[in-house]
């Protein structure tokens, strides 16, 4: 059984929500971690075993106000991983959500769906 993970946000960590058996998975926050590997090392080994046995449909979304060029390495890493159970174990979806009128948010969402062969939406937060 794969266990949720719960990050609580900080001031340059995001919060993060991975559940399997509620469909959820979910950053939001800010993403500047002093140490992004060690950060992001449980939510990586998260994914690498829910790929093994994924749900039938994987919608993950993206709240996020700020991330560095680190952490951006990393959110593309996973989404990567997810490309390989796309379409043969699971449906996956991603959306990237934005404030109204930060263009920087919007343009990295952008930026993510043009390297991604993943379905993939940029949407304004309402």
């Amino acid at each position: 059984m794969l266990e949720p993970i719960l990050i609580q946000q900080t001031s340059d960590t995001p919060r993060v929500e991975l559940d399997k058996e509620r469909g959820v998975f979910e950053f939001s926050g800010k993403s500047l971690p002093e140490d992004v590997i060690k950060f992001f090392s449980p939510v990586q080994e998260w994914f690498s075993r829910y790929s093994e046995d994924p749900n039938p449909e994987t919608e993950i979304s993206f709240h996020l106000d700020y991330f560095n060029s680190s952490s951006a390495r990393v959110i593309v890493k996973i989404l990567i991983g997810l490309e390989a159970i796309n379409g043969s174990k699971s449906n996956v979806h991603v959306t990237w959500y934005y404030t109204e009128n930060d263009e920087v948010m919007y343009d990295r969402g952008l930026e993510l769906k043009s390297v991604l062969n993943l379905p993939f939406s940029v949407e304004e937060k309402k």
